[in-house]
């Protein structure tokens, strides 16, 4: 800690030794999360209507989607090498479906990657090759 840190800490024990949070406004109730200071108030009426009634914004429909296709994909594949291990033909025909499968969903990871309002909601790219030795 430095010194700011440090003064500022000590000034917060004096305060709640002092009992000056003894008589906050919601003291011993949950924080509402549902509503954010960051948020544009003009729109939170509207966005708080549309939670209700399961809508949200497009990137999230987006995002959840994707993690519907990724995790298909990933059933999928699991399923093909079981059925067609012994199939080498086959297994060639079916692994060539799931890549041309995995080059759609790599092409729409990176377009909602484009379009996700920050770097944490991204999603990777999905390894076809990684997957098959998992």
């Amino acid at each position: 800690m430095d010194a700011g840190e440090i003064i500022a800490e000590r000034k917060i024990q004096e305060a709640i030794e002092a009992g000056a949070f003894d008589n906050l406004p919601g003291k011993g109730k949950p924080l509402d999360l549902d509503e954010s200071s960051y948020e544009d108030p003009s729109l939170r009426m509207a966005h708080r209507l549309l939670r209700a009634n399961g809508f949200a914004p497009p990137w999230i429909e987006e995002a959840r989607e994707i993690d519907r296709l990724r995790e298909n994909l990933r059933m999928d594949l699991a399923n093909a090498r079981l059925a067609y291990a012994a199939n080498p033909p086959r297994w060639q025909r079916e692994f060539g479906e799931l890549r041309r499968r995995a080059d759609c969903l790599n092409r729409r990871i990176l377009s909602y990657n484009l379009q996700s309002p920050a770097v944490r909601f991204q999603r990777i790219p999905f390894n076809l090759e990684l997957e098959l030795k998992a």
